[in-house]
């Protein structure tokens, strides 16, 4: 199929003509309304702690609908077995974070022990480039997502209402063009990660992974916790030393980042809340990225105010400001 032809609007000569970067200038001001439950479910829960951490301790074999809705901010929803009968069977999915898609062989091969000891025997593939796995049992969480954690890879922002895993175009090809787009994923990914330290004090007992996150490895040398941290004076940058950017009230939705490169549109790249495409010049170097905004799927039943739309074109960002915009 052919992609849309804004997936390159902004041709590499045409870049090298302007006489100075893109800057957005945003002024982010505090919403005066009523807090719904769940919004203050989040700031009491002492960034994702609790009632989590209180209800995994119980001999209950299910968690407290509040428990539940913090537990997607660590990758997991729990289910019902409705194929049983009777009381409520209680198991929980976990979800994976696979910036770009990719999964080493060793994490592989972790998931499948995993799934056949732990679950219920099968991995699934999301529409969002990265496994799930079904049928865990509440007393098997720990284990289940330690053992991930201590690999080099997480759950953190599989779920919850934060920066969904970053996706990539499938398409395997050695350019310069698709290489900055798997880099770039990462980066991103990196960039909107939650902080708060209960992942680790609950899952890995307060200790530190055996192994840093796959992904975090390889695009250390973009110094993004220095962007992340940078304020530039317009209110994006939140008075919390613990979530700068999200707070404790993270985010109002989930949200959703795509990269890809010019003509390959194989990821759908306007049903994204932030889509990006790889603008190199003749000679494969880095030069921006084309950024569209404000595309979904989401919609709310009932609710005509909500409603699937396409992302707009936005323009193009130079490579420098790239993280400041995103942000």
């Amino acid at each position: 199929a052919t992609a849309p032809s804004g997936l390159a609007f902004m041709t590499p000569a045409a870049i090298n003509n302007r006489q100075q970067s893109t800057r957005l200038h945003v002024q982010m001001e505090a919403p005066n309304k009523k807090l719904p439950k769940i919004e203050k479910l989040k700031i009491a829960s002492d960034y994702l702690r609790e009632p989590l951490n209180e209800q995994l301790a119980t001999e209950e074999i299910g968690i407290s609908k509040d428990a539940y809705q913090i537990l997607k901010y660590h990758g997991s929803y729990q289910q019902n077995n409705r194929e049983k009968r009777g009381p409520k069977d209680f198991q929980f999915m976990l979800r994976l974070k696979q910036p770009a898609g990719e999964l080493p062989p060793d994490l592989y091969r972790l998931l499948d022990d995993l799934s056949a000891n732990k679950g219920q025997g099968d991995l699934r593939a999301t529409t969002r480039q990265c496994f799930q796995m079904h049928g865990i049992l509440k007393g098997d969480l720990k284990t289940v997502i330690a053992s991930i954690m201590n690999i080099g890879s997480s759950t953190v922002g599989a779920c919850g209402d934060v920066s969904r895993n970053v996706m990539t175009t499938p398409a395997p090809f050695d350019t310069p063009a698709y290489n900055y787009a798997r880099e770039y994923s990462k980066v991103f990914a990196q960039l909107f990660r939650p902080m708060s330290p209960a992942f680790g004090e609950i899952w890995l007992d307060g200790e530190k992974a055996a192994s840093v996150e796959t992904w975090a490895k390889e695009v250390e040398h973009h110094n993004i916790d220095e962007h992340m941290l940078y304020d530039n004076g317009r209110g994006i940058i939140l008075p919390d030393s613990t979530e700068p950017i999200y707070g404790t009230q993270y985010l109002p939705r989930k949200f959703k980042i795509g990269v890809t490169v010019p003509g390959d549109n194989s990821l759908d790249l306007y049903t994204n809340d932030i889509g990006c495409v790889v603008i190199c010049d003749d000679a494969g170097e880095l030069l921006g990225f084309n950024v569209m905004v404000g595309g979904g799927m989401g919609r709310t039943h009932n609710k005509e105010n909500t409603f699937a739309r396409a992302a707009d074109h936005m323009g193009f960002v130079p490579k420098d400001d790239i993280m400041e915009v995103l942000k």
